[in-house]
């Protein structure tokens, strides 16, 4: 039919198919997960793997949960870093050559010297790190096919929020060339995409992680609720996906600035659990950082187990003098006694005992209903 127009209908392009594929993949296998789950035992009880923080793991229920997605919430400087850190380096000393660990340094910001703190360097040779959603659950997805039923795999997201997605990538590229031409851009705002593939990927990724012991912790930078009069004064990216699917949420905040010479050294943290699956949620600590340390786990333990500081983790006196098997030291002098006698495990053991107790002094007792 002559002057009739034929109008070709537009295919997906390349990446989207591409990045389709791995979602179908993925949902497959978590299907498949999911029909065979009534062969797998329906016993309740959690593996937990040690954080190397005493107070750390008693607020978490006893460290991260296998097979569970855990989400560090901080603003800069707070330790989101060093915590996970802190981690691996417990995980290594457990789980040995069993272990697999990807961190994936999406905002390209690690700075620590790892090697020199921890005896380990927790990137790969050649590793790429993701920019955008996409990229993540591609890797994620290569992590655990890639993860034998020998391995236990951590997976570190750090952090979330530096993370893109194809169609902001798009609107970025799009709104360049808009301004380059010398017009304005007004097509709609960015990111709103996100919060909707986040939880895409969260749903995709979940079985699988639970199939293959994988700890996955996803650190997450904190933003201000900026004009909100009620409610929380901070808030998280990812907000309800998180919310969902993590089984453990920590927030943490710069309780205290330590400092010598009017130069910080360190940070003592306050560390919340406001979700917790595998224990007790709304626990609470004060855990102390140094920068070129790491997590102090023994001034950390005695500033509880002798109860040096205030409510809002302020030093009440740097000067106390202390109990220990009846004699008494300053504290710096209990530092270096425990540290020269070998003593962490029976100071850990302590704090433990006493937190026990507090826990018991608030449990109801009350007879079961049923």
């Amino acid at each position: 039919m002559a002057g009739k127009k034929i109008i070709k209908k537009r295919g997906p392009k390349p990446k989207e198919v591409e990045v389709q594929n791995v979602v179908d993949a993925m949902e497959n296998r978590a299907e498949e997960i999911q029909e065979g789950s009534t062969e797998i035992s329906t016993n309740d009880s959690v593996d937990f793997v040690s954080t190397g923080i005493t107070l750390y793991d008693l607020v978490l229920g006893g460290g991260y949960a296998q097979g569970k997605i855990v989400n560090v919430v901080g603003d800069n400087s707070t330790g989101k870093t060093l915590l996970t850190l802190e981690f691996i380096a417990s995980a290594r000393k457990t789980l040995k050559n069993k272990l697999s660990v990807f961190y994936d340094d999406a905002e390209s910001g690690f700075s620590f010297d790892c090697k020199k703190m921890y005896g380990f360097d927790p990137f790969r040779e050649d590793q790429e790190n993701s920019t955008t959603m996409e990229k993540w659950l591609e890797q994620m997805d290569r992590e655990l096919l890639n993860t034998t039923n020998k391995q236990i795999p951590i997976y570190v997201l750090d952090c979330l929020d530096a993370l893109s997605d194809s169609e902001e990538i798009e609107r970025n590229e799009e709104q360049i060339e808009t301004i380059r031409k010398g017009k304005e851009y007004t097509k709609g705002s960015f990111g709103g995409s996100k919060p909707k593939k986040l939880g895409s990927n969260l749903r995709i990724m979940n079985n699988p992680i639970k199939e293959k012991n994988m700890f996955l912790i996803i650190i997450s930078q904190v933003r201000e609720n900026i004009g909100v009069m009620y409610g929380p004064k901070f808030r998280r990216a990812g907000g309800k996906a998180l919310d969902f699917y993590a089984s453990q949420i920590v927030w943490l905040a710069v309780a205290e600035k330590m400092e010598k010479f009017d130069r910080a050294y360190g940070v003592r943290l306050k560390v919340k659990n406001t979700k917790n699956k595998v224990g007790k949620p709304f626990r609470t600590c004060f855990i102390d950082v140094l920068f070129d340390y790491g997590v102090d786990n023994v001034t950390s333990n005695i500033n509880f187990l002798y109860d040096l500081l205030t409510d809002l983790g302020k030093s009440k006196d740097k000067k106390t003098n202390v109990k220990w098997d009846d004699k008494e030291y300053s504290v710096k002098e209990l530092i270096s006694h425990i540290e020269k006698e070998n003593l962490e495990d029976e100071l850990a053991k302590r704090v433990i005992k006493k937190w026990n107790e507090i826990e018991d002094k608030i449990s109801s007792k009350r007879k079961s209903k049923w």
